[in-house]
């Protein structure tokens, strides 16, 4: 299997050196994309996609594997301009910051599964946050068998970094039942914070 590192690039490389790629390799032969933002993993999908590329995908915190097997595909003489988003559209330009495991004051039990509800919400309105960040008790979100762990998942997939805060696993002594995202720390967070366009916090 050949592997291509398109980190850090800017639209078009990463469509540029994918579709080089598969024209140096045989029919039948797999290639790994190796990713690392959201926008990219979604330029190059839309165009393998469009150009019948079989793709699976998988994710590693902020890093997407996009693996395809080449099969007679025309996608060599395809243009690569036409899938070139280079900005995350205005109103995907914002941050969802869980402080507490809950939405809202009163009822714990309805705080927990609003938390759910958002998320689903937030998916299926096709405007998805750039990061997802977890303080305090909102760690609980991405703990094993959390109830919201299937949704985070599917985020995760689709590229959103989920950052969970390490001092707070730390003191609630929860690191080792982290089940999605990653263990972040002060740093990365308020860099997150700073640089993003809006903030939602919950």
């Amino acid at each position: 299997m050949k592997t291509i590192d398109v980190k850090g690039m800017q639209c078009p490389m990463p469509l540029i050196e994918t579709k080089k790629a598969l024209k140096g390799i045989e029919e039948g032969e797999s290639l790994k994309i190796i990713i690392d933002n959201a926008t990219s993993v979604t330029n190059v999908l839309r165009f393998l996609g469009d150009n019948g590329v079989p793709v699976t995908k998988s994710q590693n915190g902020h890093i997407t594997e996009l693996t395809v097997n080449k099969q007679g595909s025309e996608i060599e003489n395809a243009e690569v301009d036409e899938y070139c988003e280079v900005d995350l559209p205005l109103d995907n330009n914002f941050i969802l910051v869980f402080a507490k495991n809950r939405i809202g004051e009163g009822a714990e039990e309805l705080g927990e599964m609003l938390v759910g509800g958002f998320l689903k919400t937030f998916k299926e309105m096709e405007k998805l946050p750039q990061k997802v960040i977890f303080l305090n008790s909102g760690i609980d979100l991405v703990l094993k068998d959390a109830p919201t762990i299937p949704i985070l998942k599917e985020y995760e997939n689709l590229g959103v970094e989920l950052l969970a805060c390490g001092t707070c696993l730390d003191y609630y002594k929860k690191v080792d039942e982290v089940a999605v995202g990653r263990v972040s720390n002060a740093y990365d967070i308020l860099n997150a914070t700073i640089n993003t366009g809006k903030m939602i916090s919950f």
